[in-house]
């Protein structure tokens, strides 16, 4: 108990207030010394000033309830002014009758009390003011630094703007990045295909897969950018499709909720999925590749892959083109919203993406 009373005592605006108040009390005495050529002895100023003082504190507590409190009640508080006024009085008064040498040679107490009731009005309202202007500082300060806090958030959000922005200039560079000229490669591929007839129905079954997904990636979406991940899904399937005829373990996949209802920006499972062929090895039959997509009624959509890792990869990938358009897409479409972790273990890749759509 007596420690905290020592550190409220030896706090810094506590010994600013003291020092200030120090600094009134020389100014006020030196005053009248000069004005008067005397002052009253020692003990009257230790006892008037804590009452004036009091008074002061007093005025800037009732202000704060009445102004900062958030139903004010303007009406209740200048009673309590006024209540608080009448009662510094009243202390003053008595103060000024056991003070004053000459108060026991006054058989009416009234009549003496008349005698500093102007002076001690004239004070009180002096510190009243006093107050006032102390808590009207306080509150312009501290409206101060609400504008500029207010003002810092406007640069924040200014700056998170811009860089919102930059991050979907660079989506958008990313995804023009997996785009070619569509003329160029649908006639290649008719050419490939009508050729490659000829000779394999599963070769040019390959190529019409191919100029499938090829026309996916090139397709207009609508206004938001996203379409039905069903779209997404049959994509996925033609991939793992044609990549049956290249590794014979391939990817078991397993698919679990409505996709139908859904919706979701373009081409980034297929990416994922394509990720697993690429750094992946899918010759071992004992550990084949799992990919495994699943939704649920509230819409939290989960993408889980898992591979053994090719013999001469010693860490994945991470700065690869196509991982990084993924997230640079999946920060601009779902901030705060998705999550992409990627696992490497000794032997094993796995990737989880998590996105609330």
């Amino acid at each position: 108990m007596v420690m905290n009373l020592v550190k409220r005592l030896l706090d810094k605006k506590v010994l600013v207030h003291v020092f200030c108040w120090v600094l009134f009390i020389i100014y006020e005495l030196s005053t009248i010394y000069f004005i008067s050529g005397r002052i009253e002895r020692p003990y009257v100023y230790l006892i008037y000033y804590p009452i004036n003082i009091s008074y002061f504190y007093a005025n800037v507590y009732l202000l704060n309830q009445i102004f900062d409190h958030p139903k004010s009640d303007y009406f209740k508080g200048l009673p309590k002014m006024a209540l608080a006024f009448a009662l510094y009085m009243l202390i003053k008064l008595i103060a000024d009758y056991f003070l004053d040498k000459n108060s026991q040679n006054i058989a009416n107490p009234f009549v003496y009390v008349q005698g500093f009731y102007n002076r001690n009005i004239v004070r009180g309202f002096y510190f009243l003011v006093l107050s006032i202007f102390y808590w009207a500082a306080g509150h312009i300060s501290h409206f101060r630094k609400q504008s500029l806090m207010a003002e810092r958030q406007r640069l924040i959000v200014e700056k998170d703007k811009a860089e919102i922005e930059t991050q979907l200039a660079k989506s958008r560079s990313a995804f023009y990045q997996q785009q070619i000229n569509p003329h160029l490669l649908f006639n290649a591929l008719n050419f490939v295909y009508s050729k490659v007839q000829e000779h394999s129905d599963e070769a040019a079954h390959c190529v019409w897969l191919l100029a499938e997904i090829m026309h996916f990636s090139l397709q207009q979406t609508e206004a938001d950018g996203k379409i039905n991940l069903v779209d997404e899904m049959a994509q996925i399937r033609n991939l793992l499709e044609i990549n049956a005829y290249r590794f014979p373990v391939g990817i078991v996949l397993t698919m679990n909720g409505e996709f139908q209802r859904h919706r979701i920006i373009p081409l980034i499972l297929l990416t994922l999925t394509e990720n697993i062929f690429k750094h992946g090895d899918l010759t071992n039959a004992n550990m084949p590749a799992l990919l495994h997509l699943e939704i649920d009624a509230n819409g939290h959509f989960f993408f889980r892959s898992q591979n053994l890792k090719k013999a001469k990869n010693t860490k994945f990938a991470r700065q690869q083109l196509g991982l990084q358009n993924v997230r640079i897409r999946l920060d601009g479409a779902y901030p705060e919203k998705y999550r992409l972790n990627i696992t490497e273990l000794k032997d094993i890749f796995e990737l989880t993406l998590t996105i609330n759509l």
